[in-house]
């Protein structure tokens, strides 16, 4: 049942995302057990992260990057907020909500790779192979979805509904309500 006034369908229950994320850190701790550094893409992965980190059952450090988009057709992309740790001979998971075009992840696996990290593999909660521009390899992902919008669980729109214990595909009816709503909220500031 999706929480009220949100018109949608619930893709992922608060149960069966603590599923996926307690096997995804069953397989970073296997596949990684000399530890791991797991990178944060914000906002989207905060709470996947939360979560992961107490999944993970091998030494365990987790930093985050914060990134904007900009350019034409926002195809370029800057850091706004770098990691604090030095991935330098590290294993590293970056962790985040969605992967579609794939810019982003490659950006960042490109980036830690130039910082020396040992590797760097892509944990995603979503992957929309519709919107993929680059290949990109998701070493562990939750779901693979269509070309649908999600709130819910660290993903947002217009910065509500990133706290939902689950995951709602949104109507498109009431997206462009929502988005409507906030237009105007800002046209009065």
């Amino acid at each position: 049942m999706t929480p009220p006034g949100l018109a949608g369908r619930v893709l992922l229950g608060a149960g069966e995302l603590s599923q996926i994320v307690a096997g995804f850190g069953a397989a970073i701790s296997s596949d990684h057990p000399d530890g791991v550094v797991v990178v944060g893409i914000l906002k989207g992965s905060v709470c996947l992260v939360a979560d992961l980190a107490r999944e993970i059952s091998v030494p365990c450090a987790v930093d985050f990057l914060a990134l904007s988009a900009y350019g034409s057709g926002g195809r370029r992309i800057r850091v706004s907020k770098d990691l604090d740790a030095d991935v330098a001979g590290r294993s590293v998971v970056i962790a985040v909500d969605i992967v579609d075009s794939g810019l982003t992840v490659s950006y960042v696996r490109r980036l830690l790779n130039e910082r020396g990290a040992r590797s760097a593999d892509v944990c995603a909660l979503l992957g929309r192979r519709s919107r993929r521009l680059l290949p990109v390899e998701l070493r562990y992902v939750g779901l693979e979805i269509d070309d649908e919008y999600v709130v819910g669980y660290g993903l947002d729109l217009e910065e509500r509904y990133r706290n939902l214990p689950m995951l709602v595909s949104i109507d498109p009816p009431q997206r462009a309500e929502i988005e409507m709503h906030e237009d105007e909220e800002q046209a009065r500031v």
